[in-house]
Formats: structure tokens, sequence, C-alpha cells
């Protein structure tokens, strides 16, 4: 029985502490974090922490006891936001990479432009060759050429696209190129 009242009149007594300290501890709290909510959340973790010890009769100074409390708690939440988002990077990867659908409908205007205005055998050639991803021995049989027609054919082919593309515009991606 005497437990049950000691309890009662330290948790009324914490409840003192609490009111006392709390909003300089939110405040603490926001001014590490940036975040009202994250730092309702630090402080009560915080208080929570320095309870049990506080009632053990551990604390001397409960307001410096406190922002020690809260100071660890911020770290250790920001720390882990750090690790959750490198983690996060990681399994997803950065933005390196990723094109909208709206770069690559333009790229395909643009090249679709260029591409028509190459001679019939060297659009012929370099269609076959990278975008129906034929050998040149495959190329030179649909086409029925040689295979050394095929070469120099997707050579002239792919130096007057280079030109084309350059006098139509820049492609999205490539340097200069994003619109």
């Amino acid at each position: 029985m005497l437990q049950v009242v000691r309890a009662g009149v330290d948790e009324r007594s914490f409840a003192s502490v609490f009111n006392a300290h709390h909003a300089r501890a939110v405040r603490l709290a926001y001014l590490l974090t940036s975040d009202a909510d994250q730092a309702e959340d630090i402080v009560s973790e915080a208080f929570a922490k320095v309870y049990p010890r506080w009632r053990r009769g551990e604390v001397r100074d409960v307001g410096a006891y406190l922002r020690r409390a809260v100071a660890n708690e911020a770290n250790s939440k920001l720390r882990r936001r750090y690790l959750e988002r490198r983690e996060a990077g990681r399994r997803h990867g950065d933005e390196r990479g990723v094109r909208l659908v709206a770069d690559d409908a333009v790229d395909r205007d643009v090249v679709w432009a260029a591409l028509q205005q190459l001679p019939q055998r060297q659009r012929a050639a370099v269609v076959l060759r990278y975008y129906e991803d034929l050998s040149e021995a495959d190329t030179a049989e649909v086409l029925g050429v040689s295979v050394g027609t095929v070469k120099s054919q997707v050579s002239r082919g792919l130096s007057r696209l280079g030109e084309l593309l350059d006098d139509l515009g820049p492609v999205a991606g490539q340097p200069g190129g994003d619109r």
C-alpha cells in the first residue's frame, strides 16, 4: 500500500516537472529537427526515458538531464532518418537515368525526322542494324547486299544522322538538350 501512495506522489510531482520543462524541451527539439511533429515525438520519448531514472532518484538536475535526453533522441532520430534515406536511395536508385515520357516523345520525333532525311539504303541499313538489332550479316541478307556494303551504309548513315540531329535540335538528356 505504501508503494502505491508513493507512486501517486511521484506521478503528481513528475507531472509538475513535465509542466515546468515541456515547452522548453519542445522548442529545443524543434530547433534541432525543424519539424514540429517530430519535436513533440522526441520530447515524449525523452520524458519517457527520464521518468524511470527520475523516479529512482538518479536525476539531480531534471532540466539539464532532460535537455541531454532531448538532444540524444533528436540525434538518434536524425541519424535514423539519414540511414533510411540512404537505404531507400540504394534500393530505388537516384534520379539519374530517369526520363520523362515527354522527353522520350520529343527524342523520337527528332530522330524520326532525321531518319526521314537519310537516303533509303542508309536508312534501311541503320534501322535494321540498330532498331531491329540485326547482325551485319543478317542485315546484308535482308537487304541483298554484301556485309561490306552494310558496314559502309551504316557508317555513312550514322554520320549523316549525327549531322542532321545537330541541325534539327538537341535531344533531351544530351548536353544542351534538356528542353
